[in-house]
């Protein structure tokens, strides 16, 4: 059984562990994440939190920023190659 309280564009929702560790994310949170069966999630322990998090491609990440910074922009322009660079380092 879920209960959920949504507050802003935050949601706060109870769900269980199961017999194997295992926890359900209800359905209208995977969907507002856009997670489906085999998508990738990071888990993170901050102090008695665990935070889910999608884990972001960076080829994808790269292809949906294309053309976010214009050519007369005053910011710098980076390599797309560099920037991968740099999300992949550990």
């Amino acid at each position: 059984m879920n209960v959920g309280l949504k507050v802003g564009k935050s949601s706060l929702t109870r769900s269980a562990v199961d017999e194997k560790g295992r926890i359900i994310v209800p359905k209208r949170l995977r969907l507002g994440l856009g997670l489906i069966e085999g998508s990738q999630v990071s888990v993170q322990l901050e102090k008695e939190r665990l935070i889910i998090s999608k884990v972001v491609n960076p080829d994808d990440f790269i292809r949906d920023m294309e053309g976010f910074v214009k050519s007369d922009s005053q910011l710098p322009l980076a390599d797309p190659l560099s920037l991968k660079r740099i999300w992949m380092k550990p």
